[in-house]
């Protein structure tokens, strides 16, 4: 029976004609027609009676079926913020994935790592990551190894560990230029370009973020061209070219709400208000930095 073509209403038909392994993937497959919908606590009970049905199958239940159940009550967990009860189904889940030999344990593990970087628990994501770089050494894959390159450098650039960081992202930006992943190449670029911005070399900041918006100009992908304003204009403050440093901020700013209100990406609009701020001070224009900081502490009460 193949659950991946069947709709959920098909799938709720043949559950009460059918039994153990079958009943079991039938109940996984509604779990994640469930958690598509956003219905996660029902995702969650269907999860944890999928893998009941298979344990009652004993020894000749596939482990990585096991396992696939516990990643998705981890991910039913993780939606309904249950975050340590999410981390213990998840860590199940890599230990069976590990002895069945599973393809995509490198996805989980980035999976894990990357839960652990909402919750700002930096050490764990690391770890994660950096096993996840192995296992795919191992497998050969080398864009999934970039990508968890690049994840690397996100930690370290939110540990502050700027040297630690321009290496991981130079190591992500050489394996995407490998496999010829243009948009990947030009988001390492401007990682990069953060981390000399905090070196203190404007010159390489520059260069990095002029690749990285030549790149997203041609895209015209928004939010590459939105990233690279920012990106290019914290390069030229540090230039001392302000005159254009603020210009890249105000386009950066001015594209970033072309949007419902209900996309609007706060974090980021901060951050290029936080830049102009500086901007304003390094002119002497205080008081419309502090009209800017004003504004920015009215959102912070709200999101933080």
């Amino acid at each position: 029976m193949d659950t991946d073509v069947m709709s959920e209403e098909e799938l709720w038909l043949a559950l009460p004609v059918v039994e153990k392994e079958e009943k079991a993937d039938l109940l996984m497959a509604l779990a994640r027609q469930a958690s598509s919908r956003g219905a996660h606590l029902q995702s969650l009970e269907l999860a944890e009676a999928a893998l009941a049905a298979y344990e009652e199958l004993g020894g000749s239940a596939s482990q990585e079926d096991v396992a696939t159940c516990h990643w998705g009550i981890g991910y039913a967990n993780k939606a309904l913020r249950r975050f340590d009860a999410a981390l213990k189904e998840i860590d199940l889940a890599i230990t069976l994935y590990r002895g069945s030999g599973c393809p995509f344990l490198g996805d989980v593990l980035r999976t894990r790592a990357d839960w652990c970087s909402e919750v700002e628990d930096w050490e764990a994501a690391l770890a994660g990551h950096l096993e996840s770089v192995r296992h795919n050494e191992i497998e050969g894959n080398v864009e999934a190894e970039a990508s968890a390159w690049l994840k690397i450098g996100y930690v370290y650039n939110n540990q502050k560990k700027f040297v630690e960081a321009a290496k991981a992202f130079e190591t992500a930006r050489g394996k995407f230029k490998e496999q010829k992943v243009v948009a990947q190449v030009a988001r390492c670029e401007r990682w990069l370009a953060n981390c000399f911005v905090e070196f203190g070399d404007a010159k390489s900041a520059y260069e990095y973020a002029r690749r990285s918006m030549n790149i997203a100009e041609l895209s015209q992908e928004r939010f590459p061209i939105i990233y690279s304003h920012l990106a290019l204009g914290r390069a030229l403050m540090s230039l001392d070219n302000l005159a254009d440093a603020e210009t890249h901020f105000d386009d950066a700013y001015r594209l970033s709400v072309q949007c419902d209100a209900s996309d609007m990406e706060w974090d980021f609009i901060i951050k290029v208000q936080t830049e102009l701020s500086k901007l304003y001070r390094l002119q002497g224009r205080g008081e419309e930095a502090d009209v800017v900081d004003d504004r920015i502490q009215s959102v912070r009460d709200v999101i933080e």
